[in-house]
């Protein structure tokens, strides 16, 4: 998201491999059905750790892990897990700049009520409900 000409997205990337979660590898599954080879429905998509060496959509409220960069249908992914990215915003939701912000469980990101983590907004585009993002 380029506002006011500065643009962060993959200033300081930093990834890493994760198992994707059961729920995840059934949302590809399902958008298969439907679009190209289901991938594309939880490309850079909010995950949070979800057990061992796993990611997932998780639950609402969930400590921010990262955005899915790439799934594999080995059921592995690469999770950026670092740096600036862009992540859907929740509408009538949305953060402001600075604030924490954690999953909502279906691939977005929310304000964090009360608690700290990983991952701040820079900026928030109310237009488009994008939230640019610092995971530290």
């Amino acid at each position: 998201m380029s506002r006011g000409g500065i643009d962060y997205e993959g200033i300081g990337f930093r990834s890493a491999t994760y198992k994707a979660s059961d729920a995840l590898v059934s949302a590809v599954l399902v958008a298969k059905a439907w679009e190209n080879d289901g991938r594309s429905a939880v490309l850079d998509k909010a995950v949070t750790i979800t057990g061992n060496d796993e990611a997932g959509f998780g639950n609402a409220g969930d400590p921010l892990l990262g955005r899915i960069h790439q799934y594999e249908f080995d059921g592995y992914m690469t999770v950026q897990e670092g740096g600036y990215t862009e992540f859907d915003g929740v509408s009538g939701n949305l953060p402001n700049a600075g604030d924490y912000v954690v999953v909502n469980g279906s691939g977005a990101v929310m304000p964090s009520v009360g608690a700290i983590g990983p991952a701040r907004a820079v900026s928030v585009d109310p237009d488009n409900i994008k939230v640019m993002v610092l995971i530290a």
